[in-house]
């Protein structure tokens, strides 16, 4: 039997349409409500832990596999326990019917989360986030293009380890994302392990080990030492932004295919990657700092150059990005100049610059977006490669836009 594709416009009304629009307090669980009201008037900081899923909170199954649950009591008692009353108020809410695992989360999950962060701004100190790590560094980051001149914190949390389990790195995690919630911090970033880093610049980069994520040295925050020590060049609050200041931009679309270039794979696959009917855009990690095959091994072999080349006159999409955390798309060498030069013998593709990795994702979901009708299944070329040459909130820090 044949798969039924969903076109990309279908596809992107059917999920714009269940996103959670939380435009009421009434729309949370009567626990939450509960919680906001006895925190009403009280001078001890209030923190909102926003709750989807992820290893943090799982439990095993009838067969051992660990699933998500939403039992907060159990999350918060250990730090209840040892005194966090005291410090903050808390806030649960489990912003989904049901936890979910984070390789779930999608850019509708996000928005859901943005709006409820956005109809409580007002009403607490900070926000924490509290999911899986598996896409925690691509919620991070949508986070800062959602929320662009946010003066307050929202911090990510999750763990390696479910809280359930004997030495597991959940409590402390949590803990921590909590007291920076309620810091002299804004902007959306991660703590995890004791260290609190940018949220336009997270890696995954283990997969057990408690030190589950990383960023260039520049970009640490923080770090917690029996209580959260900020660097000088973190983003303070800024308290004059509002509810009725704060920006709000919900724009995310599906359709990005990104593929990393390999030595396991003809270059020729690039073509037929472009021909996926739900991907209109695709999103190349490349060798290096851009570069690509532009020398075959037997005849009649088509290269990435050239391959690069005939998507820019059919003007499809193609980004290049680095797959290195401190990369940047701005080759010294033949290979990577041609790829993103739009001369006869230029590959025309679009410099990612040097936004890398999940925030790099993020982005072209953004542009994506933006330069799509919403009745249309591809994007305006010339208007998405503008968006990608675009610093939105600083995660272009510096690239040479081509014609």
């Amino acid at each position: 039997m044949a798969l039924q594709v969903i076109s990309p416009r279908e596809r992107y009304a059917r999920q714009r349409a269940v996103i959670k629009p939380y435009s009421s307090l009434d729309l949370f669980p009567d626990s939450t409500q509960d919680q906001l009201a006895a925190a009403a008037g009280n001078r001890i900081p209030l923190i909102i832990v926003i709750y989807y899923g992820g290893t943090i909170g799982m439990t095993p199954d009838e067969r051992g596999q660990l699933v998500p649950t939403n039992d907060a009591a159990r999350l918060l008692e250990p730090l209840s326990i040892k005194g966090l009353d005291k410090c903050v108020q808390v806030a649960w809410l489990p912003v989904y019917g049901r936890a979910i695992d984070s390789t779930n989360g999608r850019w509708v999950h996000w928005v859901s989360i943005a709006n409820a962060i956005r109809l409580l701004y007002d009403c607490a100190a900070g926000f924490v986030v509290c999911g899986g790590t598996d896409t925690m560094a691509h919620m991070i980051a949508a986070m800062n293009f959602m929320f662009p001149n946010i003066g307050k914190p929202i911090i990510g949390a999750g763990s390696q380890l479910p809280m359930f389990e004997l030495g597991d790195d959940a409590t402390n995690n949590l803990y921590y994302a909590i007291t920076t919630a309620a810091a002299d911090v804004s902007g959306a970033h991660l703590a995890f392990g004791d260290e609190l880093m940018h949220g336009l610049h997270v890696h995954k980069v283990q997969d057990r080990r408690f030190r589950a994520f990383a960023c260039e040295s520049r970009y640490m925050l923080g770090h917690f030492a029996g209580e959260v020590e900020l660097y000088d060049h973190c983003p303070r609050r800024n308290t004059l932004v509002n509810a009725g200041r704060l920006k709000f931009k919900p724009d995310f679309r599906e359709g990005i295919k990104v593929v990393k270039l390999s030595p396991a794979t003809p270059s020729e696959s690039i073509l037929h990657d472009a021909q996926d009917p739900t991907c209109p855009v695709l999103l190349l990690i490349t060798y290096g700092a851009g570069n690509v095959r532009d020398e075959g091994v037997i005849e009649d072999e088509r290269m990435h150059i050239e391959c690069l080349r005939e998507l820019y006159d059919r003007r499809y999409p193609v980004i290049l990005g680095s797959p290195m955390m401190d990369g940047k798309v701005d080759s010294p060498y033949r290979t990577g100049a041609l790829a993103v030069s739009t001369e006869p013998d230029g590959g025309g593709a679009i410099s990612g610059g040097d936004t890398t990795g999940p925030t790099l994702e993020v982005k072209a979901m953004i542009a994506l977006k933006h330069a799509t009708p919403d009745d249309a299944d591809r994007p305006d070329y010339d208007a998405f490669r503008r968006l990608m040459h675009t610093d939105f909130v600083g995660e272009l820090n510096s690239i040479k836009p081509s014609s």
